[in-house]
């Protein structure tokens, strides 16, 4: 069981600005995990949902790529698109775009000026604990099949 949990905004935007351009993820992109400490080990939110906020910069965008697990994308700011399996999406602030399971999606802010940030809420470790969390970033690499370490000791 896990206890209730609150992510301060005023502690995820700081981190989330200082994200941008780390990790691989571009100069213009950037992302945090929010964990809670109750969920040992699955990074989730909860045992069976994470929750990533990302953000893109100005005319930026990411690579097109899918995964095994669902994701649901709230806009929190700005305006852009989205394509899914080849229909592209116009969003805005306050809407809210799934990419079902093994879905090719890619991300674009056509904002000159604004940031967007999108709150990305997934059933990765549901996927994951069952062994099928598999990754192709971007399209056209070969499938990581992503698996929860086995902590048990012999």
């Amino acid at each position: 069981m896990i206890r209730p949990g609150i992510w301060k905004w005023k502690e995820v935007y700081p981190r989330l600005m200082e994200s941008v351009g780390q990790d691989g993820m571009g100069a213009g992109r950037g992302g945090v995990s929010l964990v809670h400490n109750d969920t040992e080990g699955s990074y989730g939110v909860s045992p069976t949902m994470n929750t990533v906020v990302q953000v893109l910069k100005p005319g930026e965008s990411n690579e097109a790529h899918r995964h095994t697990n669902v994701a649901l994308f709230l806009v929190f700011q700005g305006s852009g698109y989205s394509i899914i399996d080849g229909e592209k999406l116009e969003w805005e602030k306050g809407d809210l775009c799934v990419a079902p399971a093994w879905s090719e999606h890619e991300h674009c802010n056509t904002s000159e000026t604004e940031d967007a940030i999108l709150v990305t809420i997934q059933d990765v470790p549901a996927v994951a604990s069952m062994g099928t969390m598999f990754v192709e970033e971007p399209i056209g690499v070969a499938p990581r099949h992503i698996v929860k370490k086995n902590n048990k000791k012999d």
